[in-house]
């Protein structure tokens, strides 16, 4: 009886044999060599990542350049084409005045009364009592305050120049921004061609409408080519005394201020922008200090002077403008600099 029991029950014993617990052995190897291996090649593959952002790092600091003392503007003085309201000359259905209430400069400003039968053409217009020339100094654009009764839209109104009297066949015809009623604005209104040799001898200043305006009553006072900013330098040198710097300038050829239309390449671009624009690739200038070797690398112990014409701006920079020159090359961080103009423009300006 015993014996018939104990058969029985040895008969459902189960137990593992030595293969298997060879291939469980085998596997548990597996897994862990395959994770130890995923997790050294983790480490090998993050410690490259991180020599590489070192060395990038590195690269880009020692192709990068510092500024060394101050930034310098110069500036252009002030010309004035007109700042006399009792000397403009009406055309018909059109009244002028001399407001001495309403002005912005001077003794009084020009005050224009429009008519329901005036529709477009010559506003108004005063001869200079002498030629004025706008080309020396050299300006790129001419400023005015201006204020109507009614909202106009931009356009409506130009300001008229002309090297001839009574602005009959106008040089320059340039577009009034937009005026919101009863609101003086002293825009700053690029010159189309500022080379023109006929610059140099400025007649006559007027407004015209393009479009019909209304009834307004327009107030315009002190028309100038305004002071402008017509260069900004600085110096600079090598970052932590690294790799030369290639500054292989590019000639202007057509001097309109930009080098994004010249055929020959250069690595270092100018970027200027302010709250109006952002104006790629202007021209630039440089000119070795001290000792150095005269060749276009910025080397250590080396520096250069870096100075940036500005008048490709539109509109150029005036008064109380600040405005930002973003130094870009292919390699190496770029380099940006931010200053406002001061309120009343010199000559030389220290911007620091």
């Amino acid at each position: 009886m015993l014996t018939r029991m104990f058969n029985r029950l040895s008969r459902n014993q189960r137990g593992v044999t030595g293969l298997e617990t060879a291939i469980i052995l085998i596997a548990f190897v597996v897994v862990a060599s395959v994770f130890a291996y995923t997790v050294l090649s983790a480490g090998i593959f993050s410690a490259e990542k991180g020599k590489e952002a070192i060395h990038s790092g590195l690269e880009q600091a020692r192709g990068s350049m510092d500024i060394q003392g101050s930034v310098k503007a110069t500036s252009v003085a002030a010309t004035v084409l007109n700042d006399d309201g009792g000397i403009w000359v009406a055309s018909a259905n059109v009244t002028d005045a001399s407001d001495t209430d309403d002005r912005k400069s001077g003794i009084d400003s020009v005050e224009l009364v429009v008519a329901a039968g005036f529709t477009t053409g010559l506003v108004a217009y005063a001869n200079t009592a002498s030629t004025i020339d706008l080309t020396s100094p050299k300006h790129y654009a001419v400023r005015l305050w201006i204020k109507s009764t009614v909202t106009l839209a931009a356009g409506v109104l130009q300001l008229v120049i002309d090297d001839d009297p009574n602005c009959a066949s106008p040089l320059e015809s340039i577009d009034i921004p937009a005026l919101t009623a009863n609101t003086w604005i002293q825009p700053v209104l690029d010159i189309a061609d500022p080379f023109a040799v006929t610059l140099n001898s400025i007649d006559c200043v007027g407004i015209t409408a393009v479009s019909d305006p209304g009834t307004p009553t327009i107030n315009v006072d002190l028309i100038q080519g305004p002071a402008e900013v017509s260069e900004v330098s600085f110096i600079v040198a090598n970052s932590l005394d690294g790799e030369a710097i290639d500054l292989t300038t590019t000639t202007d050829s057509d001097s309109d201020g930009l080098l994004s239309d010249e055929t020959k390449l250069h690595k270092l671009s100018v970027i200027y922008s302010d709250k109006d624009q952002r104006t790629v690739d202007i021209t630039w200038t440089r000119t070795q200090l001290g000792a150095g070797d005269g060749d276009a690398l910025l080397e250590p112990g080396e520096r250069m002077k870096i100075t940036v014409l500005t008048h490709a701006a539109n509109p150029v920079a005036v008064a109380n403008t600040t405005f930002t020159l973003t130094i870009a090359r292919g390699k190496g961080a770029d380099l940006s600099l931010t200053r406002t103009l001061p309120a009343v423009l010199t000559a030389e300006m220290d911007l620091n």
